[in-house]
């Protein structure tokens, strides 16, 4: 949803092997590393660059971070290590090998290298800010405050140290200085579309008209991505502008057809708002088609047929989210409602 989701994806990776860094390379290995990447243009460029200067460290420190994009751990490990073999001064390599061993779920190793790179350099913005984001997902908020304090110490035009801050305190629930690092985040860069995301969020969950605007600002500045759509949506939804909630949900479903929720809340507004439930009943079986366990979905389809007077239909799905949730409360008042209305 936000800069965070990047650190939490790395963990997916997690479980990979490394060995400690070697004093020397084999070199019919390295032949072999460099044939099986050829082809692409990029990683033989880099590979180039090593065969015409194989002891300068940024050729290794460029590729390992290619490494590190194509997912291929071991040997974004392996060029790293080399590079800081050739000189173990530079701040910004201690960082790349931060990024690698938060990739493999190494989080005390990732602190270690991100403390040199501090120690080799107190003002590597980087360093500071990723010390920063790796205490957020500790939940160690003071340590938090402390590095985005220092990297605000260092740049005050610094929009991702007042977002993080602005996570942190939403987390200890500091709403009102959640909002202002948000904002001054939002100032700062005006294209930051996970700061708009938060902002609206905060707002929203005030019941402040404001909610709207921040939504309708992250999905201009990313016209193609879901969320923005679909929290635009809730929140006309909530604040019962349902034109208004259509239309965003029908954008969403525009970008992606198979968005389930924005099946379900249009099934919703139907049901509710328009009461059309003909329509409603279509929106949830779309929704139920693509998760077949969508429990709240099988009693709202269910209670759409009851009001359409289907109630041998409502009574199935009724049924279906029992069996789905034993006890499910509303499905047995339906159920209820079915048997009395038969008597």
């Amino acid at each position: 949803m936000n800069v965070f989701f990047r650190l939490w994806v790395a963990f997916l990776f997690a479980g990979y092997l490394f060995s400690s860094c070697q004093t020397s390379v084999d070199k019919h290995v390295k032949d072999e590393r460099i044939q099986s990447d050829a082809g692409n243009a990029e990683i033989e460029r880099l590979n180039q660059n090593i065969r015409s200067d194989s002891l300068n460290p940024e050729h290794f420190y460029l590729r390992s971070r290619y490494y590190l994009e194509q997912k291929d751990i071991n040997k974004a490990l392996s060029d790293i290590n080399k590079a800081i073999q050739l000189n173990d001064k530079n701040s910004n390599y201690f960082v790349a090998l931060s990024d690698i061993y938060l990739a493999m779920g190494r989080i005390p190793n990732c602190l270690e290298s991100l403390k040199k790179a501090e120690v080799l350099d107190k003002s590597n913005n980087d360093a500071l800010l990723k010390l920063a984001e790796v205490y957020l997902i500790l939940k160690d908020y003071t340590n938090t405050f402390e590095y985005t304090k220092r990297a605000l110490d260092h740049d005050l035009i610094n929009p991702v140290a007042h977002f993080i801050r602005g996570y942190a305190y939403m987390e200890v629930g500091d709403t009102s200085l959640a909002i202002k690092n948000f904002q001054a985040a939002a100032d700062q860069d005006q294209n930051y579309y996970e700061a708009y995301i938060e902002l609206g969020s905060l707002y929203s969950a005030l019941k402040d008209p404001l909610a709207s605007g921040y939504f309708q600002t992250a999905t201009r500045i990313e016209p193609n991505r879901t969320e923005g759509y679909y929290l635009l949506g809730l929140t006309y939804q909530e604040q019962e502008n349902i034109p208004k909630a259509i239309e965003t949900y029908e954008k969403l479903l525009a970008i992606s057809p198979d968005h389930k929720e924005a099946h379900y809340n249009l099934g919703y507004v139907n049901l509710v708002f328009v009461n059309d439930f003909e329509k409603a009943a279509k929106y949830f079986t779309k929704a139920i088609s693509l998760d077949p366990k969508y429990t709240d979905a099988y009693f709202n389809r269910g209670y759409s047929y009851e009001l359409l007077g289907d109630y041998a239909n409502a009574r199935k799905d009724y049924l279906k989210a029992l069996e789905l949730v034993p006890n499910y409360e509303r499905s047995i008042t339906g159920l209820n409602r079915l048997d009395s209305a038969e008597e």
